[in-house]
């Protein structure tokens, strides 16, 4: 499908995408990033019961849908031995409703974290019966596979832009691949034999990124696509003792990963350009409480600069500009706001509050732009050809430049024939975000 160029002027300069056609087909574009943000607060939060129990992880499909995993059990860190096959939900924030439940057959365990792929399925986690799992929405089939590793107990799950489904073993201090074409295995252990890996994700070029959980050990591990495991202190002090038990993991627009810190009140980030393996150069934590009672959970990036977590003891949910700043916090009206956070293409901030049987939408207030550089007349912010391998997302651009927003996290987005693919979703609008911020600029696209 060939396309004549267009011409935007915008403001905030991000590329706003509605796929009302069958797809978009971009041969090249020059864009920018948006503005970032002070922190916000929340002008509203809505609950929806489950239904079932003990809500747990979330993901969005392709239309903004939520699957949420929902295990009918509290995983501390495994549930009792006559708990049933848990659930899978997906909820509508168009009709406000779920339009599936999906009750896993007998033999299954309980969902705990989902993921989903460029092509819609959902995967999950169940670290119970040590499998992980398959549901495809077209054929409505599931279908599981048990994990090599007796007892591994996988918990966090992501896609890679690959489609390599990427997942954490909490009880053996492992992550592990899973081919879906092939249904192979590679796990990967970490030098720690007490590190019981918890979140993971992955950047736009495919690095995995995931935490290491127990204080003592209190690491950020990075395993490349070369295949190299790297790992990062938070801290150059013993941290044994202290609460310091990083959680979730998440990636911001400029590629840098962010994660939450159990029971110390924070959440911290790592500005990968200066890294340095088995130090804590680039690491930067940021408090918002130090007299105790809390558990940082989930985490989650969103469109407007900022950061967001959810507190399960405190019941809080808070945001952070990515920049730095001050933190924005708000109670919970439900129960247990647990490692279900996610920020969706709308901004909205899912969570889960596990012993309210509910799922949260919170609406962030309007956030107040940061002043932006400003950029001579005439110079390139950003720039992509599309010229690259066919993968899930739109990754790294050609300028060497990472697509930031939905362009690396909605399985709308993909590369194909060297062009940039946006698929059909009705009037959902999607960004994609490219290069510095500026205003007053140009964006291309062919």
């Amino acid at each position: 499908m060939k396309h004549r160029t267009k011409k935007f002027l915008a403001i905030s300069m991000a590329l706003a995408v509605v796929a009302a056609s069958a797809f978009l087909a971009l041969a090249s574009i020059i864009a920018t990033r948006p503005q970032s943000a002070s922190a916000a607060g929340i002008s509203s939060i809505t609950d929806y019961a489950v239904p079932g129990g003990d809500p747990w992880g979330t993901a969005f499909d392709s239309s903004g849908r939520v699957w949420v995993a929902v295990p009918g059990c509290d995983l501390a860190p495994s549930c009792p031995n006559m708990t049933p096959p848990g659930k899978l939900a997906l909820f509508d924030p168009t009709s406000h409703s779920w339009v599936t439940t999906v009750s896993l057959p007998t033999g299954y365990g309980q969902p705990t974290f989902v993921a989903v792929d460029h092509t819609g399925k959902v995967w999950f986690t169940m670290p119970v019966t040590n499998a992980i799992g398959m549901y495809d929405p077209t054929s409505t089939a599931v279908s599981q596979w048990p994990v090599p590793t007796t007892s591994a107990g996988p918990w966090g799950i992501a896609v890679d832009p690959a489609g390599t489904i990427w997942f954490t073993e909490h009880y053996v201090n492992k992550i592990s691949s899973f081919n879906p074409s092939s249904h192979t295995f590679h796990e990967i252990a970490t030098p720690a034999t007490n590190s019981q890996p918890y979140g993971i994700t992955t950047d736009a070029s495919g690095n995995i990124w995931f935490t290491e959980n127990i204080d003592a050990v209190a690491l950020i591990g990075e395993y490349t696509t070369d295949g190299i495991l790297k790992e990062y202190k938070i801290r150059n002090t013993a941290t044994g003792g202290t609460g310091l038990t990083p959680h979730l993991i998440t990636i911001d627009p400029d590629g840098n990963p962010w994660w939450s810190e159990g029971f110390v009140g924070s959440i911290g980030t790592l500005k990968v350009a200066s890294s340095q393996p088995g130090t804590n150069n680039g690491v930067t934590e940021y408090q918002y409480n130090s007299s105790g009672g809390s558990h940082t959970s989930g985490i989650g990036a969103g469109k407007q600069g900022l950061i967001w977590f959810d507190d399960s003891l405190k019941n809080t949910l808070g945001s952070f500009p990515i920049g730095g700043g001050s933190f924005s916090l708000t109670k919970s009206p439900g129960d247990h706001p647990h490692d279900g956070l996610n920020v969706d293409s709308q901004n909205s901030v899912w969570f889960d509050e596990e012993f309210a049987n509910k799922l949260g939408e919170a609406i962030p207030s309007s956030a107040t732009p940061t002043p932006t550089a400003t950029v001579a007349p005439g110079t390139t912010l950003g720039t992509d050809t599309f010229q690259r391998a066919n993968q899930s997302h739109w990754g790294t651009a050609s300028g060497g430049q990472t697509w930031g927003a939905d362009a690396n996290n909605q399985s709308v987005f993909s590369i194909s024939g060297n062009t940039g693919h946006v698929t059909n979703t009705g009037a959902t609008s999607y960004s994609a975000v490219l290069g510095s911020s500026t205003s007053d600029a140009e964006v291309s696209a062919t």
